[in-house]
């Protein structure tokens, strides 16, 4: 396989879906999002975590896990104030209140625990450096 076929297949996976709020997904029944033209089904029991954590309800699910090729190996990239601000309860970590990030990076190891907590809530976003 050469680098044009891996980046077409990269720059294919996750790069189509409509990101819906936390308050339209606790709404329904059946909780999906659109990915890729699939659906892709959200579990409830993360919706209810998101809602115990205080979460705002404009939080726009999936939440969008960044691997960037320009970034350190293992290094996952998190968008967002009400999402780094899930991540970071999540994870425990401590955030500015004052500095109110917007960017978050992450690494496997933490990555593990978000994903084991999140499993539906979140999905990889592969970008490949424009060298």
């Amino acid at each position: 396989m050469d680098d044009k076929t891996i980046y077409k297949f990269l720059h294919g996976l996750n790069t189509n879906f409509k990101r819906k709020t936390l308050k339209e997904l606790l709404k329904e029944e059946k909780p999906h999002v659109i990915i890729n033209g699939k659906r892709h089904r959200i579990k409830k029991r993360e919706l209810d975590l998101l809602k115990e954590l205080n979460v705002d309800e404009n939080l726009k699910i999936p939440i969008v896990l960044e691997i960037d090729a320009s970034l350190e190996c293992g290094t996952v990239k998190i968008e967002g104030h009400e999402e780094v601000k899930v991540v970071s309860k999540i994870l425990g970590k401590e955030i500015n209140l004052f500095n109110e990030e917007k960017i978050i990076y992450i690494y496997k190891p933490e990555l593990r625990i978000l994903r084991r907590e999140l499993p539906t809530t979140t999905t990889y976003l592969f970008r490949m450096s424009s060298c």
